[in-house]
């Protein structure tokens, strides 16, 4: 499985590829109904996705020991959902569950990184199950329709 992201970059456990078109895709409907209702919900690829209109996530550039971010803004409408942060190459450095009252938060990385580097964040819709897994929960799209994704710089101070 592999997800386009900002436009460059494709998150696998490790593979880069270029940026998939997501122009016509389908969406599970977080905005008007007590639970998510299943509408349209694949790209043209197969991707299937989460639509969250009130979904995003700010993060500015940082400095620090590699161990943890800062996460100045987050927002869910409904549900809970994961942070995913990782690198270029798409290796998952974390993932944090967030509720739609987190906000900010810092989160500590389970692959801490050792050189200063652009870095992704993306929010994807928790199935239910309560664990991470890049399968089964959806990438969210919020408003406008585009992926709720962040990218920043980290700089690892010696």
């Amino acid at each position: 499985m592999s997800l386009a992201i900002a436009g460059s970059v494709s998150l696998t456990s490790c593979a880069v590829e270029p940026a998939k078109d997501l122009d016509q895709f389908e969406s599970i409907d977080l905005g008007s109904s007590p639970a998510p209702v299943p509408t349209k919900t694949f790209d043209s690829d197969g991707q299937q996705y989460a639509t969250d209109p009130s979904a995003e996530v700010d993060i500015d550039d940082q400095s620090g020991s590699g161990s943890e971010l800062k996460i100045d803004e987050i927002k869910v409408g409904r549900g809970n959902a994961f942070l995913v942060i990782y690198d270029n190459s798409g290796l998952v450095l974390t993932e944090t569950l967030v509720t739609p009252q987190s906000q900010p938060v810092t989160v500590r990385l389970n692959s801490p990184v050792t050189t200063s580097q652009e870095l992704h964040a993306t929010l994807y819709l928790d199935n239910g199950d309560g664990v991470f897994e890049l399968d089964l929960d959806l990438p969210i799209l919020g408003e406008e329709g585009k992926l709720v994704h962040e990218t920043f710089y980290y700089k690892v101070n010696n």
